[in-house]
Parts: structure tokens; sequence; C-alpha cells
């Protein structure tokens, strides 16, 4: 077996695909292999800056959960979703949903992802565990929803804020 499906992620991902064997050979050449969305996962997209306030929202539901980010034009959250459950999601300009008949582009979750972010400009922020355990739509909605709430993303621009400072600025004594 070779390296890019060691870990279960990978493996998992791979058998999201028709054949498995073939996220392998784009793995091993390209490093980005191609997975069709809506038959064992949707993708919902969103900025980083609403993604990290919608992983705080989702506290301990979040843990787990596959999470790509993208970093070639404006950084990116991609989570990985149960199928079908977005479909009657209401439009919004902050995100974008996969669904059914659309192509995914990911690295392997064995891969490095330093030299991913380097080369494709992709890194899993948090892996596929092999078992599929994916976000819930519903939890989801509902997170994303307190996430948007404009109090909520200056909370966690306060937070980071000071914990960016803090750590930075030590009082003498």
């Amino acid at each position: 077996m070779t390296a890019s499906l060691i870990c279960p992620g990978a493996q998992w991902l791979a058998h999201c695909h028709s054949r498995p064997g073939h996220v392998q050979e784009q793995w091993e050449q390209t490093l980005i292999a191609e997975i069709p969305v809506g038959i064992r996962f949707d993708v919902l997209s969103v900025p980083q800056p609403l993604g990290l306030t919608l992983l705080l929202e989702l506290g301990e539901e979040a843990e787990g959960i596959p999470v790509l980010e993208e970093h070639v034009k404006r950084p990116v959250f991609h989570l990985l979703v149960h199928p079908g459950g977005m479909d009657d999601w209401p439009d919004a300009p902050d995100t974008a949903i996969l669904t059914q008949g659309a192509l995914f582009a990911v690295p392997s979750p064995a891969a490095d992802a330093i030299v991913g972010a380097q080369q494709h400009g992709l890194l899993w922020r948090t892996v596929p565990d092999g078992y599929g355990r994916l976000a819930d739509p519903d939890t989801l909605l509902a997170a994303l929803t307190r996430a948007r709430a404009p109090e909520r993303q200056a909370a966690r621009v306060r937070a980071a804020r000071s914990d960016f400072w803090g750590s930075r600025h030590h009082p003498h004594s």
C-alpha cells in the first residue's frame, strides 16, 4: 500500500469514489483527486473567518468533522456534511454548497500538509476519521446562523486579538 492510502481517512475518501484505485492514482500523479459529491458526503464552503466562528459555535460538535482549508485566493473552509441535508437551505452570499453531480478536489489526508499548502493551496484542518463522521446539516445550519451574527464575529475577533497580543506582550516585573 502506498503512502497516500495509509491513514483511515484516505481510505474512506478513496472509497467515496466508484473507483478507489483511480483516486490513489490521482493522488500519486498530481497530489489531488476529484471525488464525486452527493453520494457519501456534501460540502459546505465558507470564508475562513466565518468558518472559524462556525467551528467555535459548533463547540464539541466540531470534533472530528472533516474540514479542508483552501488557500488559493482567499482562505476558505470546506466542511464535509451528510448528503442531502442542505438541499433546502436558503441561498446565502457567504456560502457555497456542493452536492449531487459536483466533483470535489482533495489532497490525500495522509499527505504532508505543508507541502500541500505550498504546492496546491489545500490542507486538511481536520482529516476524515475513516468511519464517515460528517457534519449534521441541521446542527450546522443552527451554528451557521449564530456564527453570522455580527456580535459573534466581533467576539471572535476580540478573542483572537486578545490571544495574539497576550502571547506577545508580557508585563515586565
